[in-house]
């Protein structure tokens, strides 16, 4: 009887795939730390401990404290816009539309510990410019790939002359709710009422404005003659 082998069994990882799991490894722990402790109890002496790791071990692959928390920050970003569940299908009615996109959003991105870890990271590093820097790089990224996939998914709002606004305006209100979380309760007994009828508020809204956008298309232009 003939065993056919996978080509993967028994194969090592090379010194590159060796590199990157170890530094997927750190930026996991870095964040847990951050989300568990506080962003200024996360030093590279804590990653190490928290790793398994030396600190020299760390340093090999992070040069600094600021550097790793640019790496941390990619992370975060990445994790929360490469995820193609946002973007509902633009063929769903608006309504059915707007109300997955909202929840989608909220839970993948806004309601997710990452996020105030995110922030807790943005609001540490405001007297360190090279992590700004990264960061509005990463936030204009971000933007634009928010913006494609919003009106992709809501076309009737794409020719809207305020649609940079009303993007802005979702997702500024899904900010806001999303940092309310760092004044809940550590463990919320229940669901948050008022929260999901702020979420239920925004997807109306949204799903009003595309109707809106929609029946007005569908108007035709009534072109006025001169009499003779």
């Amino acid at each position: 009887m003939n065993h056919r082998v996978s080509p993967k069994a028994g194969v090592r990882r090379t010194h590159a795939e060796r590199s990157a799991a170890t530094r997927q490894h750190l930026i996991a722990t870095a964040i847990d730390v951050i989300q568990r402790r506080s962003l200024e109890e996360m030093s590279i002496h804590e990653l190490a401990k928290s790793a398994g790791m030396t600190s020299g071990a760390v340093l090999h692959h992070f040069e600094s404290k600021a550097v790793l928390m640019m790496n941390v920050l990619s992370e975060l970003i990445e994790s929360t816009v490469r995820s193609g569940e946002l973007w509902p299908s633009p063929a769903l009615p608006a309504r059915e539309r707007a109300a997955k996109f909202v929840q989608a959003v909220w839970s993948l991105v806004y309601a997710q510990p990452r996020f105030i870890v995110a922030w807790n990271i943005y609001l540490g590093c405001r007297n360190q410019p090279e992590v700004l820097g990264h960061i509005a790089e990463l936030r204009q990224s971000v933007q634009t790939r928010m913006h494609e996939g919003f009106f992709t998914a809501f076309p009737e709002l794409a020719a809207e002359p305020d649609r940079d606004g009303l993007l802005g305006m979702v997702l500024s209100s899904l900010r806001g709710l999303g940092m309310l979380q760092l004044f809940a309760p550590a463990q919320p007994s229940a669901p948050d009422a008022v929260q999901q009828a702020q979420l239920s508020c925004l997807a109306d809204w949204i799903a009003t404005r595309c109707e809106a956008a929609a029946a007005s298309a569908a108007t035709p232009v009534k072109v006025r003659t001169r009499r003779r």
